[in-house]
């Protein structure tokens, strides 16, 4: 059984004073058409517990959450995940686990690999067209959603990762690392009603 190892999104509950672990349904599905069994990880179990018991197949970083880093202030950061999420991506480098991260996840990757994030305009709950620059990923431009206020200007972007995808404004939509089985994406696959093949097309490049 292949097992996708999905992070979540924490979400404060103030009437019912809870601190919740939150992750889209369609991931599921999404996992599910590429022959993953779909796994939510809680924020509150120990990443190393869940690499060594579950053994994913592969792990994908998901959306939500302002990065604590980035602005301590908002009101949707979550250190506990900002850890949690830092602890997988050692694990995954350590235990050669292929690692993808959406929109937020991408953004936390390369800010392991000691890369930086402006703050963007015209990205938030907008479609935009994308541009893969890389010609081995085969892939013609087209039009993505976009649900991020902060993104990766071309000189932000880590060392270590290879640009493939561009906005129109030139900030980078999608990267890969250059000899790890590690990428991100910035827009949300699980969004798409229908699935886009051509997102399935990279989900089995980066995962399989």
């Amino acid at each position: 059984m292949k097992i996708l190892a999905i992070s979540q999104r924490v979400e404060n509950i103030t009437q019912y004073n809870e601190q919740r672990d939150c992750l889209d349904q369609r991931w599921t599905t999404l996992a599910h058409s590429l022959g993953f069994t779909a796994v939510p990880l809680s924020n509150m179990a120990s990443p190393k517990d869940i690499i060594n018991n579950l053994k994913p197949t592969a792990i994908i970083l998901s959306g939500g959450n302002s990065i604590t880093k980035l602005d301590p202030s908002a009101s949707d950061v979550s250190p506990i995940r900002d850890q949690f999420e830092k602890k997988l991506i050692q694990l995954s480098i350590e235990k050669n686990i292929p690692l993808l991260g959406i929109c937020r996840g991408m953004q936390f990757i390369n800010m392991f690999f000691s890369g930086g994030l402006s703050k963007l305009s015209g990205h938030v709950a907008c479609r935009h067209k994308v541009d893969f620059v890389d010609k081995t990923m085969l892939l013609d431009s087209r039009e993505v959603n976009s649900f991020h206020s902060w993104g990766i200007e071309k000189l932000q972007l880590a060392e270590d990762l290879r640009p493939f995808a561009v906005a129109h404004d030139k900030t980078i939509e999608g990267f890969y690392h250059k000899s790890l089985p590690i990428a991100g994406i910035m827009w949300h696959p699980e969004r798409e009603q229908p699935f886009d093949k051509n997102d399935l097309k990279l989900f089995k490049r980066f995962l399989l």
